[in-house]
């Protein structure tokens, strides 16, 4: 009998078993807390920073100016010498940086989703020949690939949801 031991012994180990699971959920539980938190912060930041709103205008000013390169032989490399190019390659680094966060579990997936798949999704139709040029520069190969890799996700995911943007 001595062999399994007493039962507080066996009270003692199931305690600690229980106290161990507790501070194992508590643990992940304020992690995904901090995740959506930091998620939320992020975009807090976006909608109410000067400079960032001040980059999202100038984003959209310089698609405008990059539709009359798109489509020329050499028009991206015509454009890749312009201030408008270094404006929307600003916003897509916005992208890429919350893509980041999201891959490294910094940011949660879901509030970021709910939050930014529509401007994701628009970000990328409309800089998807650009993006595709950036990518082909030499080192620049992993460009904005964390974005394509959340944007790909995220129209899966809106594929299943019958979600358009």
């Amino acid at each position: 009998m001595e062999f399994w031991g007493t039962v507080p012994q066996w009270i003692t180990a199931v305690v600690a078993v229980g106290a161990i699971v507790v501070a194992v959920i508590s643990i992940n539980s304020q992690r995904e807390i901090a995740r959506k938190r930091a998620a939320m912060d992020f975009f807090t930041k976006t909608e109410m920073d000067k400079n960032t709103l001040d980059q999202h205008r100038d984003y959209k000013k310089s698609l405008a100016e990059f539709e009359k390169y798109k489509g020329r032989e050499d028009g991206l490399t015509l454009f890749a010498s312009t201030t408008e190019y270094l404006k929307i390659r600003d916003y897509l680094n916005l992208h890429e940086l919350m893509s980041v966060g999201i891959k490294l579990e910094v940011f949660d997936d879901d509030v970021c989703y709910d939050f930014w798949a529509g401007e994701l999704a628009r970000a990328c139709r409309d800089t998807r020949e650009l993006i595709a040029f950036v990518q082909a520069l030499s080192g620049e190969a992993e460009t904005y690939c964390e974005l394509m890799k959340v944007q790909k996700s995220w129209s899966e995911k809106d594929a299943k949801q019958g979600r358009v943007h």
